[in-house]
Parts: C-alpha cells; structure tokens; sequence
C-alpha cells in the first residue's frame, strides 16, 4: 500500500487578546483509507504541537483596531477556517522544506530526492486554546468548541 504525506495544522489563539498569534505544522507519511488517515491525525492533534516548530503569523496579516492602532503578524480566528485567508499557505513551504531527504528508488543507483507535499495534501487543522496562564487546550470536538463559547461569553 502507497503511503502519502499528510498534514496536521495548529493555530495558537490567545484567550486573552482574541488573536491567533503563531502557527504549527507537521508532516506525516501514513498508508490507509483517507477516513483512517484522518482518524489518525486527529487523535496526533491533541500532543504533536507540543513538538511541531512554532511559527510567527505571517507578516501580511495585520489587525486594525477601532482606535487606529496596528498589530502585526495576527488574526482572528475566522482566518483559521476561511480559506481565501490562505493563513497556512507559508506553513506549507515550511513543512515542505524541512522534510529530510529520501532515497529514490527508480534510479539505478543510490540517489536521495527532496520529498514534495501534494498540492492539496489531506489535512486536519486545530486551535490551540491558550488562557492566561499559559495553558493550551486542543479544539478538537464539538464539546471543545461548546467549552471555547463559554469561556468566551
């Protein structure tokens, strides 16, 4: 069975401004159904941030408020899932980038290839609910999301 590169996407919101402020991706070469697939990258979701790379949001995202000031490199939350924002399009050349090199076995002799995501590989994104003390709670259900309306009312 062929296996294929698939992606499990983070953005880290900050309870307090109401911004996602940094953003996570990680790369996995799974075989399987796409329903197992996802299955597995959602259940990855809930820990593998702990040790994905942690990035800035890109600098095109610039939030303006009612008072005229600017914040730079975040957004809000609806960027997460709209996407026209296309807020994870530089996640993608990062993960891309830092995937190692693998041995291509279609030459008569021993080559390493750089490994190449599809253009729409499957992907599961997640918000990563971090409150005032530093603590992150995956969104993962509709229980999550329930609780993140509450703690937002």
């Amino acid at each position: 069975m062929d296996t294929e590169l698939i992606i499990n996407l983070w953005a880290y919101y900050d309870s307090e401004s109401k911004m996602i402020y940094a953003l996570a991706g990680r790369a996995y070469s799974l075989a399987g159904t796409d329903k197992e697939k996802l299955s597995l990258l959602k259940a990855l979701s809930k820990t593998d941030y702990i040790t994905a790379k942690k990035y800035e949001v890109p600098s095109r995202f610039v939030v303006t408020f009612p008072d005229g000031s600017e914040q730079k490199k975040v957004t809000f939350m609806s960027a997460v899932y709209d996407p026209n924002s296309q807020l994870f399009e530089e996640m993608f050349i990062n993960i891309e980038n830092e995937l190692p090199l693998t041995s291509d076995t279609s030459a008569t002799e021993y080559k390493e290839t750089k490994q190449k995501l599809a253009m729409d590989p499957l992907c599961v994104t997640t918000v990563l609910y971090e409150d005032q003390l530093g603590l992150i709670r995956p969104l993962i259900t509709e229980e999550d999301r329930a609780w993140i309306t509450a703690q937002e009312a």
